[in-house]
């Protein structure tokens, strides 16, 4: 267990607010809340960050249909995403926006470090693109020209962008990862990213010279910061970066940070990377949680598999919904919601077996006690096989808690 007061920082993967959060995007900020709220009751000094992406392409594009200004759009659609937050009752405690002028300052600082230790360059980048991913892709990594994400076709794009030498620290990551298997979790992921620095490990480009939506390049006039290398930034701006006291020096690094599987590379080699490089130290630890499917689905409007949290918490109660995620689906698996799964765990679990138990309770207080639990009169004999199961408890459950 780990000693009083101890400091224990954690984040989710900041989100995209072209759409409102679904089912799957609720899965992994209640997990993430698990971790943090078990930090909290260990004694642990904890600090949890979430927040928006709001640099997207899409997004600008999301803005523009609506005839809205992307400001003022993801103005407006911060507050329905913290509206879905506080009702499933998420309890972090910063919520970062990448547009904020602290965010902004904290990417201009991190690039001009990277930029002087000579690891920005100019150059062509000519590549396929996916538009929904904001990322690009190797033609080894199409399925049939189509993103294997979003099932989306790849653009073809040329640009004379920057780029960061990433190239420069594979031996490094290949040498960090070997030395901290706890640092890619779980193992299956790990495996993924060793084998991909085993390859070739190419430059990437950093800026898009298409788009004013972003944060300006610091002396490049008509570049922007491409929205990922933006986006992971929010890790140390979220606490503080580049400030030289409380609470960066408290909370960096980070213990832990929770991210879907798909976005495992960006976090694992790039991130780091740009660590390396502005001399920053690494994260502790990456977990990459599985997706949640519908019926076996990925989730799309068109196909009508999207699930809205708010609404299920409304109809069923923000505990049945936490109680149904976390029970159903192992962190590091593929999990997937269906009525038919969420009304056999409900009635199974909390109304069968947690709620038979409260009523019985309640009958024996009620015909014992007289409906009060007292401490007076005799004591009463207290089963010692009960008492040692229930004593061990917490010393079968801190060890899995902490070595996640």
């Amino acid at each position: 267990m780990k000693s009083l007061g101890e400091k224990f920082y954690i984040t989710t993967a900041i989100d995209y607010v072209n759409s409102v959060p679904h089912i799957g995007t609720a899965y992994e900020k209640i997990c993430a809340d698990a971790l943090a709220r078990f930090m909290r009751l260990s004694g642990r000094d904890v600090f949890f960050l979430m927040g928006n992406d709001e640099h997207s392409t899409n997004v600008e594009k999301r803005a523009i249909a609506l005839g809205l200004d992307p400001l003022k759009y993801c103005d407006d659609m911060e507050q329905r995403f913290v509206a879905v937050w506080k009702r499933l009752n998420i309890s972090y405690d910063k919520f970062i926006r990448t547009t904020c002028a602290d965010h902004r300052t904290a990417v201009a600082e991190l690039f001009t470090r990277i930029h002087n230790n000579g690891d920005i360059s100019k150059g062509k980048y000519s590549g396929w693109y996916c538009v929904s991913c904001e990322a690009y892709k190797k033609e080894s990594d199409l399925q049939e020209g189509k993103c294997p994400v979003h099932r989306l076709e790849a653009k073809w794009i040329e640009e004379e962008n920057l780029f960061f030498a990433l190239s420069k620290y594979r031996d490094r990551l290949l040498a960090h990862i070997e030395a901290h298997p706890e640092f890619i979790q779980p193992k299956i992921r790990r495996n993924e990213i060793l084998g991909i620095l085993n390859e070739k490990v190419e430059d990437v480009s950093i800026s898009r010279s298409s788009t004013t939506w972003g944060v300006p390049v610091p002396s490049y006039p008509h570049q922007v910061i491409w929205v990922w290398f933006d986006a992971l930034i929010n890790y140390i701006s979220g606490v503080g970066f580049p400030g030289s006291s409380e609470p960066f020096n408290r909370y960096w690094p980070a213990d832990m940070h929770v991210i879907g599987k798909d976005i495992t590379r960006l976090h694992c080699i790039m991130w780091p990377a740009m660590l390396m490089s502005a001399g920053i130290p690494l994260p502790r630890s990456v977990f990459a949680h599985g997706f949640i499917y519908v019926k076996g689905q990925k989730m799309s409007k068109t196909l009508g598999t999207v699930i809205d949290p708010g609404e299920v918490a409304d109809k069923f109660g923000t505990d049945a919904l936490r109680y149904f995620l976390l029970r159903e689906t192992a962190f590091d698996k593929d999990g997937d919601f269906s009525w038919e799964k969420f009304f056999d765990r409900y009635n199974s679990d909390l109304a069968n077996d947690l709620g038979n138990l409260l009523h019985r309770t309640l009958n024996m207080v009620n015909r014992y006690q007289g409906g009060v639990l007292s401490s007076r009169g005799e004591p009463q004999p207290i089963d010692a096989n009960l008492k040692e199961t229930i004593l061990a408890i917490p010393d079968r459950i801190v060890p899995m808690m902490e070595s996640c």
